[in-house]
């Protein structure tokens, strides 16, 4: 067997063995190392964060900044 179809005989088995376990394999894209900034709805308030991902739910997520 060929070096490229034992490496992609490998990483079908472990993708089937994260869906066996119930890992998720969709892709870490959407948290990105990027900064942004959340503001809480009720409250107002703002605060930075390292990931989009990293902003709490329900709170509106900023790259510019802060509305001031």
């Amino acid at each position: 067997m060929s070096k490229l179809k034992l490496r992609l005989a490998g990483l079908a088995f472990i993708a089937l063995s994260l869906v066996a376990l119930g890992a998720s394999v969709a892709p870490a894209a959407a948290c990105i190392d990027v900064v942004v900034w959340g503001t809480n709805p009720k409250t107002g308030e703002c605060h930075e964060f390292p990931t989009p991902c990293s902003v709490p739910p329900g709170w509106t997520i900023s790259y510019t900044g802060c509305a001031s």
